[in-house]
């Protein structure tokens, strides 16, 4: 979803869901709210991360964390997270994938050693959302 702010920035919603192989996507909320904490960590990146929870399965007692929402707006968001996020990637034990998405449907799957490919991505779709 694209939205303005009520301090009149533009805004540019990002999913993030981290895969446990490439394309089957993890239950381990655990795992996304250590993303989360590392994410928000970055000053530009502050306030603009939030834990989506899924709809309960059927039989199941409560929802569990489905993925991240990341509100960036400005090359400073996009930058801290690319630059960031292999980062945290590395430090995990277990081999890791995200995927992120932009409201067009394009998405990038990042690891620990791609984040080229998502730094383009996402410079790319800032330029596309604010050229008239």
């Amino acid at each position: 979803m694209i939205g303005t702010t009520g301090s009149g920035d533009d805004m540019l919603d990002v999913t993030l869901r981290l895969l446990t192989d490439d394309t089957t996507p993890s239950t381990d909320g655990d795992s996304l709210a250590l993303l989360r904490r590392g994410l928000v960590a970055e000053p530009e990146l502050r306030g603009r991360v939030t834990l989506v929870s899924r709809v309960p399965e059927e039989g199941e007692m409560g929802s569990g964390v489905e993925l991240l929402a990341i509100a960036i707006g400005s090359s400073g968001a996009v930058t801290a997270l690319v630059r960031s996020l292999p980062a945290l990637l590395k430090a995990r034990r277990a081999a890791a994938t995200v995927e992120l998405t932009l409201p067009d449907g394009r998405n990038v799957k990042v690891t620990a050693d791609s984040a080229d490919d998502a730094h383009t991505l996402l410079d790319a779709a800032l330029r596309d959302h604010r050229q008239p």
